[in-house]
């Protein structure tokens, strides 16, 4: 975890050989359901492995969070992507680099963020969104994530409105809670449902960030996102049918207490900032 004096952000320090982090607080196991979904390890300025989550928008192509690809004002140095739900199931712990290396199911990707990412110093807009492109395929079946139109989430600007208008579904490998502390078990692919909490440009929001809830409750929640979650996908859910759709409307970015509750904040995929960047590389 990296921290600011406001922010948190929900990457995660992996403990290769200890009890590893879970997922989206409170959520479900999510299993099959999105192998479109992939977790990222990888060392920044030496140091690691640390966790993260990322969409898949083509079979080489891994939509994250721009601190999962950067840090210091340094690019990676080694980031490795699967898309496994319990993608450490094989690990013996004979040396975490040897079995990335050797793995069926674990690719090396170049991490890229975004060319104004620089740790949060802009904050409250952080342009906290990145890009692994992959060595080689990750195969899903046919499925990806995709981008909205711009200004998708522009009609949301207040709260007003049933909630059911304005969910979305958080998938992700982080950590399950931090109640009990730090609340872990299998290091696998969770899910959950968040409410967009309105985009009004509060100190914490911005012009690049919207708030999600994080209700994870003591088990019974719909679900939130917690350390390791970063660059995880928002799936819109849409409101005419309440289904959910592969529409990737913001990546997980930060969070404001250490509990992983109340709210938390996810970069947005439909402003400018990210449609610029993202879509030279589909």
């Amino acid at each position: 975890m990296r921290t600011t004096p406001v922010i948190a952000s929900t990457a995660a320090a992996l403990v290769i050989g200890a009890t590893a982090a879970q997922a989206v607080t409170w959520g479900e196991p999510d299993g099959e359901d999105h192998p479109h979904v992939v977790t990222l390890l990888f060392s920044q300025q030496g140091e690691g492995y640390y966790s993260c989550s990322g969409t898949l928008l083509d079979e080489d192509t891994v939509l994250t969070a721009g601190h999962c690809t950067e840090g210091g004002g340094q690019v990676n140095d080694a980031t490795w992507v699967s898309n496994h739900p319990d993608p450490l199931a094989d690990y013996e712990g004979d040396g975490i680099v040897a079995f990335l290396e050797s793995s069926d199911h674990w690719v090396q990707g170049q991490a890229v963020p975004h060319p104004d990412y620089d740790d949060y110093a802009a904050f409250p807009d952080t342009y906290d969104i990145g890009l692994v492109e992959l060595a080689g395929a990750i195969d899903t079946g046919g499925v990806y994530g995709t981008l909205p139109e711009e200004g998708f989430l522009d009609a949301l600007m207040t709260r007003k409105g049933a909630t059911s208008t304005r969910q979305v579904v958080v998938v992700g490998y982080g950590l399950q809670g931090t109640v009990p502390a730090f609340y872990q078990d299998d290091y696998v692919r969770y899910r959950g449902t968040s409410t967009i909490m309105g985009l009004g440009r509060s100190t914490n929001q911005g012009t690049h960030t919207v708030q999600m809830s994080n209700t994870p409750g003591k088990g019974n929640g719909s679900g939130g996102t917690c350390f390791g979650d970063s660059g995880g996908p928002a799936f819109w859910v849409d409101p005419a049918t309440g289904l959910e759709t592969t529409t990737v409307v913001a990546v997980t970015s930060f969070g404001i207490t250490g509990q992983c509750a109340g709210t938390d904040f996810q970069f947005r995929t439909d402003i400018p900032e990210a449609q610029e960047f993202v879509r030279p590389y589909l």
